[in-house]
């Protein structure tokens, strides 16, 4: 699976700015979820996906970070591989 990134800043958790290119697309590596906590209501809840960021490092981001390839940037992708 493939992911796009769609920011770069990570204000949720005030990391500041991440080791990715808004807009560069990552292979995901793994793929899990955080399950739904009556401990930790207001924590964030949902697939994580783990890619290897521009520092050549497995790291793990969510959906605010970054989003899925939609049908038509598979499209070209895969077009793109293929050299047409």
């Amino acid at each position: 699976m493939k992911m796009i990134c769609i920011k770069n800043e990570d204000t949720f958790r005030f990391y500041g700015v991440l080791p990715l290119t808004p807009g560069k697309i990552y292979d995901v590596i793994a793929m899990d979820s955080i399950p739904f906590s009556n401990h930790r209501p207001f924590d964030y809840t949902g697939p994580t996906y783990t890619i290897i960021d521009d520092n050549g490092e497995a790291s793990t981001y969510t959906t605010d970070i970054m989003r899925k390839l939609n049908k038509e940037e598979e499209r070209e992708l895969k077009l793109k591989e293929l050299g047409i």
